[in-house]
Order: structure tokens, then sequence, then C-alpha cells
């Protein structure tokens, strides 16, 4: 954007200086023209200025919302996985105590089996 504001300034300022070197017209007819020249030049920058700025707003606002979606969808995700994580525990913990149960059953089982065999010797 800045290179083609220079450009076309650039472009208004050798199209000017051609003029006055070139025009057929008086010097006051010559400075007239340079100056709605001028004129016209600054307005048309002030619109690319203008458009600009309207371009930069929009994208910024893009981009927020596009950051507020990831946000909002990368919280989501976070949610569902810490859920999925929990339940996995919950799966574990259930497991576990099922062994245990297993184990201690085992446990009393030898024990009832080296006290039945303590009491046959």
């Amino acid at each position: 954007m800045k290179n083609s504001a220079a450009g076309f300034v650039m472009g208004l300022l050798v199209g000017a200086a051609a003029g006055v070197l070139l025009a057929p017209a008086s010097g006051a007819e010559t400075r007239d023209d340079l100056r709605r020249s001028m004129q016209r030049g600054r307005e048309q920058l002030r619109e690319l200025e203008t458009l600009a700025e309207e371009r930069i707003t929009r994208l910024i606002d893009e981009i927020q919302e596009k950051t507020q979606q990831l946000l909002a969808s990368g919280g989501e995700l976070m949610d569902a996985k810490r859920q999925d994580l929990q339940e996995a525990i919950q799966v574990a913990k259930r497991a576990l105590a099922e062994e245990r149960e297993i184990m201690l059953r085992s446990r009393r089982e030898r024990q009832l089996e080296a006290e039945i065999d303590q009491s046959e010797d």
C-alpha cells in the first residue's frame, strides 16, 4: 500500500512537471490546472487512505472473531478431553478395586487352606 501510494504521488508530480513544460496554455491557466490536478490527487490519496483504513479495520475484526472461535473450540476440545480422562480414571479405579478384591479373596483362601493344612497335621 505504501509503495503504490508513493508511486501514485510520484506519477502525479512527474505528470504535473511534464504538463508545465509542455503546456501550450498561459502560466495562469497552467497553474490553475496544476492546482486542480493536485487537488484531485489529494482527494484520491484520501480515498485510498480511507479504503485502506476500512480494510484494516475489517481484517482486525475478522482476526479477532477467528481468534475467539479458535479459543472457544479449543476450550470445548479441552473440556471433552478432560471428561474422557476423568472417565478413564474412573474405569481404572473400578478395575483396581476389582483386582484388589480378587487379591484379598485369594489371600483369604490361601490363609484358610494354610489353616486347614495346619489343623490336619
